[in-house]
């Protein structure tokens, strides 16, 4: 039998067998059938016999079984932080569609100079950079080529020159996205499970706050680790740079469609930080004072950081290219749906499904039990029992999807922070973002198979410097939980 039908009839099984069997002792009947439909739905996360964002529909169809309604599960496929990654995605598309990604890396790289070693660090910036603001593994497909060219085209004979060159990309990839709530899906899972369940709003600027210096930190310390394993000789090579400015000059100079974009993302980028600190609150007033059906009541938050996307993003289908129309495009605007169409709609359903998943944790009692089960664990450290969980969290990610393992993991964590006493946001962020780390196998994350597939290294050479690279992510993302936590939030772990 083949392991995918293997896989495929796996799931269904252990959901058969653990709905059958008695329930263990204090877990309600209801909280065994939602185990029981986890059990599925990881299976074929992990497995995939089929695509995930087929097995993100199962919730919708398995926790009626638990007398949770339909319309209470299809809800949080609805979620707002769901449309702000969907305008974060027409972004994303809108960018690589006129490829000002390719323009602002191959710009950002010329600043380091024709020495080798800081070449590395030049594509790992403009790699991590550009992966803040579009998809990780968009960002692997743009760069790779990139950087094959320019290891080709090295004077520098030395191996490790190019070893260095496209590990540091795969790596980079993965950590900018941790700089921004839009950078990687694992953020809004988190972003949307502490809304819904804690009651608790993170903003674009607050994230950035946080995981724009723990991404730069973790990318500084990836390249010194890089450096320290595949050493490179200190030489100096024009022809690096002189690769790079026949890429520029092969774009020619910036376009109107360019200009326009980086005017709409800007604004969008402006307020999504200023908003933050100042500009809600009088925009706010006015709206309540004009428009608000009880004007002298409690005044709602009606400028947030999704409705800033969703604005942007509209506008890209509305402002004219002022270009000359491409080829087979229904419109000249910025963005068209023929284009729009092609973003990752999967991952929508994914986010769908894993707040389903925790909805239903939550109401069939099952959260509650699993709390009461590890209860045990709270006479462990706080730090120790943290290093465990992410330790946890990243092989599984080397394995499996990261998103799939932040979706199974935000209400099983949530339910562990409760009952050994830690506050459940320092647990549940720092696990969303450990998830994305994943630096040890080419399957771990797309960026990883891309950049692996270019045959530079070997993968007993990823692995060196990958596992390696997990276990530094992880102790240093526990300090700047401890440290950063409270001076952004206000409260410690």
């Amino acid at each position: 039998m083949k392991p995918r039908t293997i896989a495929l009839l796996a799931g269904p099984a252990l959901f058969l067998l653990m709905a059958l069997l008695p329930a263990p002792a204090g877990m309600s009947e209801t909280a065994k059938i939602a185990a029981a439909i986890t059990l599925w739905v990881a299976v074929w996360w992990i497995a995939e016999p089929i695509d995930l964002a087929v097995t993100s529909l199962l919730p919708l169809v398995l926790f009626p079984l638990t007398g949770l309604p339909m319309s209470a599960i299809s809800g949080e496929y609805g979620n707002e932080l769901i449309f702000l990654f969907i305008s974060g995605f027409f972004f994303g598309k809108t960018i690589e569609r006129w490829r000002l990604h390719r323009r602002i890396a191959l710009r950002l790289i010329t600043l380091f100079g024709n020495d080798p070693k800081r070449t590395v660090l030049g594509f790992m910036v403009a790699t991590a950079f550009i992966s803040m603001w579009i998809s990780n593994t968009a960002t692997a497909v743009m760069m790779t080529p990139v950087a094959i060219a320019v290891a080709q085209n090295s004077k520098s004979s030395h191996p490790n020159f190019s070893k260095n060159l496209l590990l540091g990309v795969g790596y980079a990839c993965s950590i900018g996205g941790l700089g921004t709530v839009i950078g990687t899906p694992t953020n809004g899972i988190f972003l949307a499970y502490v809304q819904q369940h804690m009651g608790q709003n993170v903003s674009f600027f607050q994230w950035l706050l946080f995981g724009a210096p723990f991404a730069a930190a973790l990318l500084l310390v990836c390249w010194v680790l890089l450096m320290f394993l595949f050493p490179i000789p200190a030489t100096k090579d024009g022809a690096l740079q002189d690769t790079i400015r026949l890429e520029l000059r092969a774009l020619g100079p910036l376009t109107t469609p360019e200009k326009l974009l980086l005017l709409i993302f800007g604004a969008v980028i402006f307020a999504w930080i200023s908003g933050s600190i100042w500009w809600y609150t009088p925009l706010n007033e006015w709206i309540h004072q004009h428009f608000a059906a009880n004007p002298s009541g409690k005044m709602p938050r009606y400028i947030n950081d999704t409705l800033i996307a969703l604005t942007g993003a509209l506008s890209l289908f509305l402002v004219p290219a002022f270009d000359r129309k491409p080829v087979g495009d229904d419109y000249n605007t910025l963005l068209d749906w023929k284009h729009a169409v092609q973003i990752p709609w999967g991952i929508v359903l994914f986010f769908g499904g894993g707040l389903a998943l925790a909805k239903g944790f939550e109401q069939s009692g099952l959260a509650q039990w699993m709390g009461a089960q590890m209860e045990g664990l709270a006479v462990l450290p706080q730090a120790l029992l943290l290093c465990a969980v992410l330790a946890v969290v990243v092989l599984l990610s080397e394995i499996a999807s990261n998103v799939a393992t932040a979706s199974m993991l935000m209400p099983i964590l949530a339910a562990l922070a409760a009952s050994v006493g830690m506050h459940p946001f320092g647990l549940l962020i720092s696990a969303a973002m450990a998830a994305t780390f994943g630096f040890g196998l080419p399957i771990a994350t797309p960026p990883n198979t891309i950049v692996y597939s270019a045959g530079f290294f070997s993968t007993r050479e990823m692995a060196r410097a990958g596992f390696l690279l997990d276990l530094i992510a992880i102790l240093l993302l526990v300090g700047f939980i401890y440290a950063f936590m409270p001076l952004v939030w206000g409260f410690a772990i």
